[in-house]
């Protein structure tokens, strides 16, 4: 077994050995002189003879000593190994996180359980002193465990593992495992198929240098592919809209089963050809608050997409007040707003939403939205004086206000010249058609438009144009926007609307495992949610709300490319093995040992001595 050492730069302590010879040399050319009086000096000098002369160096014990200790020094370092006895075999491995490494076979032996054999297997093969570094995949790839685990420690840390990721790619996965085996160590990739499987665009990434362990089984599978609850605030009922598909080698017959507070609320069966995906609706009574449903079949391998939480949606309600000055005018708002769903006319002092003459300025108040229609000036002479116009018109589609609105054939009359601050989103040459207005903290949106003698409100663009200022106006109402998601979606709700409380409560979002802290802003934001499961969210001590996270995924859901298998690394990581995670050797502890009994030998043997006087 060599003798290997970790900082080899340690050794240039031998240097110092020829500066303690030539301080051996100087202490023999001016010895040190014990007396005991100046009368005495005379007979102690020391006569040097004139010229060139060598002196030899006395090899005394201090000398020996001190040589020692400066050996010992550089030795100790240098850090010095023996052999392969303070390495270790290194396993950095990396776990496929994705759904499909949950799925069970008719005895109930999951792909989790395989890898974990295999894995069992592998630390059994390399002896109880490897260690490994478990990397769980994902959409952030993250560690295990800690790193160079022993493999009780690994055992351990796998009991919480359970994949169920939504498809991701496997390379910055890898990537980090590489990271993590430059210092040594052997890449190892545990997965449910190889690289030849028609899904395996992910394992096309993967460098040659990382051994795939494939430990999959291709089972059969039934799971929903989609999922809608949608509600009717009119007729206080909703519907569910789902989609079953088989993704097995054979047909299926599915049983559909919805509860909701402990109650059965609907029951379906369907029969399901290889590869055939059927939608159903069925309609549901309001105030469930939540429905669970299942899909069963027999044979089916994979239970996540199988079993679904949805949450009822909430009515987000629209409040306007219309107070046109135009009894026709305001005849024609009144009748395109009753159309609009969940949009409820209340006074003004109650209104979300102002529909109200162009010429009268709405108060500037944040939580405020306003939609002034001309004419901009109500005077006589200034309707005369104003144009008509058949366009071409120039609009700003990027603008949600805007969006599926054409205007074509649409005469644009009585438009007026605007003194007003506006931000343009429709105009012809140097009039504004439809603009914001600034400097106000009102939304405030304007019409140019004398509808007397326009024929927009004839055009289908007309309820498009107030749908999109409703649907604006009902996204930035406080609460949830929607109450069912799909894993990987982020969640983005408004606490309040407007001026800030002055006391924000801790909001806390719960999770189906975990609980974590929301910084209670005007509108909140989530990461992406990857565990699906009902979400409570709440302010301070009170309930402010729920949503549900579902799990869809037809690439996961399809097992039929899972195969066992095993394809070996083109190249291994040198050296293959880790240094313990230990600085002091068995060595080095000896070696300091042995330079502290050379030091103190050293100051015994230069200890100063009282000379005696003989008389």
């Amino acid at each position: 077994m060599p003798l290997e050492f970790a900082n080899p730069w340690g050794l240039l302590g031998l240097l110092s050995l020829p500066a303690i010879v030539v301080i051996h040399l100087y202490q023999r050319r001016f010895p040190v002189l014990y007396v005991a009086g100046v009368h005495l000096w005379s007979t102690q000098t020391l006569v040097q003879m004139p010229g060139r002369k060598r002196d030899r160096l006395p090899v005394t014990r201090s000398l020996l000593l001190e040589l020692l200790a400066a050996l010992l020094l550089s030795f100790v370092l240098a850090q010095p190994r023996w052999g392969v006895y303070d390495r270790l075999r290194h396993f950095v491995v990396v776990l496929d996180g994705s759904a499909s490494m949950g799925a069970r076979t008719e005895s109930g032996e999951s792909v989790r359980d395989a890898a974990m054999a295999a894995l069992a297997e592998r630390a059994a093969a390399a002896g109880r002193r490897a260690r490994m570094t478990l990397v769980l995949s994902g959409r952030r790839p993250e560690i295990l465990g800690g790193r160079s685990l022993t493999w009780p420690e690994a055992q351990q840390a796998l009991e919480s593992w359970q994949p169920r990721a939504a498809h991701h790619l496997l390379l910055p996965s890898v990537d980090l495992a590489r990271q993590l085996a430059e210092e040594g160590g052997e890449l190892l990739l545990v997965t449910d198929h190889l690289p030849d499987a028609p899904d395996a665009i992910d394992l096309g990434l993967v460098p040659d240098n990382v051994e795939i362990v494939a430990v999959g089984r291709r089972l059969e599978n039934v799971g929903l592919t989609t999922a809608r609850w949608t509600f009717d605030s009119e007729s206080g009922r909703g519907e569910v809209y789902l989609r079953v598909k088989n993704f097995g080698r054979q047909s299926a017959a599915a049983a559909l089963r919805a509860e909701g507070r402990g109650v059965l609320v609907f029951e379906r069966r369907v029969e399901l050809d290889v590869g055939e995906e059927q939608a159903l609706t069925a309609a549901v009574p309001g105030g469930l608050g939540r429905l669970t449903i299942t899909a069963t079949a027999p044979g089916d391998a994979l239970e996540i997409d199988s079993k679904i939480e949805l949450v009822e949606p909430k009515p987000r309600t629209v409040h306007f007040a219309n107070v046109l000055s135009q009894e026709g005018v305001r005849r024609i708002l009144d009748r395109t707003m009753g159309l609009l769903p969940d949009v409820s006319s209340v006074p003004e002092d109650r209104a979300e939403l102002i529909l109200g003459d162009a010429g009268v300025l709405p108060p500037s108040e944040a939580r405020l939205w306003w939609l002034g229609v001309g004419p901009v000036d109500p005077a006589e002479g200034a309707r005369e004086a104003a144009r008509d116009l058949l366009g071409p018109y120039l609009l700003e589609k990027r603008h949600p206000l805007l969006e599926g609105i054409t205007f074509g054939g649409v005469i644009w009359g009585g438009v007026q010249p605007l003194t007003l601050s506006v931000v343009p989103f429709v105009s012809a040459g140097e009039f504004v058609l439809i603009g914001q207005l600034r400097g106000t903290r009102t939304t405030a949106f304007l019409l140019n438009v004398d509808l007397q003698r326009s024929n927009v409100t004839e055009s289908p663009d007309w309820p498009i144009l107030l749908s999109n200022l409703v649907e604006m106006r009902r996204a930035v109402l406080p609460g949830l926007r929607r109450w069912n998601y799909r894993v990987g979606e982020s969640v983005t709700f408004r606490l309040f609307e407007g001026d800030a409380p002055e006391e924000n409560p801790p909001l806390t979002l719960a999770g189906p495992e975990e609980s974590k802290e929301l910084t209670p802003l005007e509108t909140v934001s989530t990461l992406p949610l990857d565990v699906p499961g009902v979400y409570e969210i709440r302010q301070g001590e009170k309930p402010w709300g729920e949503f549900a996270v579902q799990f869809f995924d037809p690439v996961e859901s399809n097992l039929q490319s899972r195969a066992a298998g095993r394809r070996p690394a083109a190249t291994t990581v040198e050296p293959g093995t880790l240094v313990a995670d230990r600085f002091y050797t068995w060595m080095m502890l000896a070696g300091m040992v042995l330079l502290l009994a050379a030091l103190l030998a050293d100051w015994a043997v230069l200890r100063p001595r009282t000379a005696s006087i003989q008389r």
